[in-house]
Formats: C-alpha cells, structure tokens, sequence
C-alpha cells in the first residue's frame, strides 16, 4: 500500500470561508500537530521532497466546530513557503460528499482525530488512516469521485553502474516493468547533464511506491563498503525501513553469477526475484510485477472438517 493509500492530512481552520476560496495559510508551527511521532519523523525536516509527498495525499479540509460548517475532501494542488507560515492551493473532489459537522464528529475515531480538542485549533495533521475505507463505509464516497482512482504503482529502480552491458539490461528491467502497467523512475530517464543526483536518489526513494534493489556483486560490495550512489541510496533505504519495520515497499532482485546469493544486510531476510539466468526472466519478471501490483493467488475453496470419529466403546 502506497503513503497515499494509507495517509491523509487533514488541515482544520477557525476562518468561517477558508474552504470558499482557491488557498489557505498555516503558521508554520501548527504544522504537524496532532500527528503521532512515527508520522512526524517521516516528514522532518521540512523540505521541498516532504512536502511533494504531503501533495500526493488526500486532504480533508475542515472547520474548526465553532463554525459549524461542512468538510471537504480533495487534494493540494500547491505550496508555497512564506516568512511565518506555508501557503496551501487546494481543490474538492466533487464526487466526495461533504462531510456535516456531525458526520466529522462520529467519524473521529476512524479518521484519528483527538475527540476533545483537535477540532477547537487550526492545525495541519497527517493520519495513518486509509481515507478511502473510512468515507466509503461512512457512504461519502460516490461513484463519480476521481480522488482515489486506481493508479498505476511507481517503481524506483536502485542498482549500480557496473558496465555499459547492465546498464542497459537495467534499463531493459524497466521498460519490460512498464509493459506490465507500472511506471519506473530511473536514472537513464529521468536526469540530466547537472542535475542534483542526490536529489533525485532521495525523490526516488521516498516518493515511489516500491524501491526494486538490483544486488549485483558489484552493488552488494559499494554498499558494504560505503561507496558511491548505491550506499547513498541504501542511506535512505535504511532510514525509512527503521520508520517503517515491516513495510515490503523495498524488494531485492538478484543478478549475480556466484553462489550462495550476496543480499545486502538490511534485505537479508526478504523474499527476492532472481533474475541471474536469462532463461526464466520472462516468468521472474511477471513474478515481480504481480507483487508490485498486490496480485495474489486464488485460494482453493474452503472445505469442510473431517467427519468427527465414532465414539470409543
């Protein structure tokens, strides 16, 4: 489950029309408030990676209970930075009903609002709650909303400029992962001659869905050894496994020629893909675009328990 699928923020004001207009500020310190401390360490510092990934929630805009107006739901369309505080464009999905005060008020439990005073103070909160689940049981989430519309999952390929040859089998990865419905970032595609590297290394990791981790011999020693752009993206890979234990967002993939298999220490107890013979690229390749799309085997049909045996005479 992506962060959008599993977060929302929710930005409550004392202003009686500030969901009337097209933007809405917040003092920079409100922000984060009434948000639990794992939540918080994700997004801390601020900084402009942050707050593209807080973009990409779904938002509940609400009042403070004095005024007594509805919620809305949509998303941020847009912040900026000013001297005291953060300036937010934001837009409604029409196909999401309004959410009554008294609505808002029954559903605090589910959505992770503080019953006694959360709604009294203008803030800028981020819940661990699926927001989808929560409006369509509550009956607000309507056919027509476009708000959580199935997306395709992102991939950020990881891996190590071993040779021109796996550079271009990396890149083959990702084209035969775009086949499958899945959009890849990846350093052959997406920079420039001067761009910030690092930059996008730190984007990739945290704004993707999933971090596919080629381990090359290669890769697997830069990392031990602390060298290059992999360590620096296992860097990151670390920071967020250790915000997140158990999350199955980082998946290894083997393209190695000795035996036993080389993982790095912090994906040594997870299932991989090997792809280090050609001959079962194809089904490995399907193998890891149906995990990235959550895909499952059916279960066999729950039958019935044996017939208890007869009574002992």
């Amino acid at each position: 489950m992506s962060i959008a699928q599993s977060h929302y923020n929710l930005l409550v004001s004392a202003h009686n029309e500030a969901w009337e207009g097209l933007s809405w500020s917040v003092d920079k310190d409100r922000l984060f408030e009434y948000t639990s401390d794992i939540v918080r360490n994700r997004f801390l510092p601020p900084s402009d990676d942050t707050f593209h990934v807080l973009q990409s929630l779904p938002t509940v805009f609400a009042y403070e209970r004095m005024c007594r107006k509805a919620a809305r739901v949509g998303r941020i369309t847009g912040i900026s930075h000013r001297n005291d505080g953060y300036g937010v464009a934001f837009e409604f999905d029409p196909g999401i009903a309004p959410i009554a005060p008294e609505q808002l008020e029954a559903l605090q439990h589910p959505l992770d609002i503080e019953r006694s005073f959360e709604l009294n103070r203008t803030h800028w909160a981020v819940k661990n709650v699926a927001l989808a689940s929560v409006l369509q049981q509550a009956g607000l989430l309507l056919p027509s909303a476009t708000l959580f519309a199935a997306k395709a999952p992102i991939v950020f390929l990881s891996y190590s400029h071993d040779s021109v040859v796996h550079k271009a089998w990396v890149a083959q990865l990702g084209m035969d992962l775009r086949a499958y419905g899945i959009e890849v970032l990846l350093d052959q595609w997406d920079t420039r001659p001067g761009d910030d590297l690092a930059l996008f290394m730190r984007r990739g990791v945290m704004q993707s869905d999933y971090v596919v981790m080629v381990c090359t011999e290669p890769y697997v020693s830069k990392i031990l050894g602390n060298m290059g752009g992999a360590s620096f993206e296992h860097m990151l890979v670390m920071g967020q496994l250790m915000q997140e234990l158990g999350t199955s967002k980082f998946i290894p993939v083997i393209r190695q020629t000795a035996m036993p298999r080389q993982l790095i220490p912090a994906l040594a107890t997870r299932a991989y893909v090997d792809l280090s013979t050609d001959l079962q690229y194809r089904e490995r390749v399907e193998e890891l675009a149906r995990g990235i799309h959550n895909q499952r085997p059916a279960l066999p049909p729950l039958g019935r328990p044996p017939v208890p045996p007869p009574p002992v005479r």
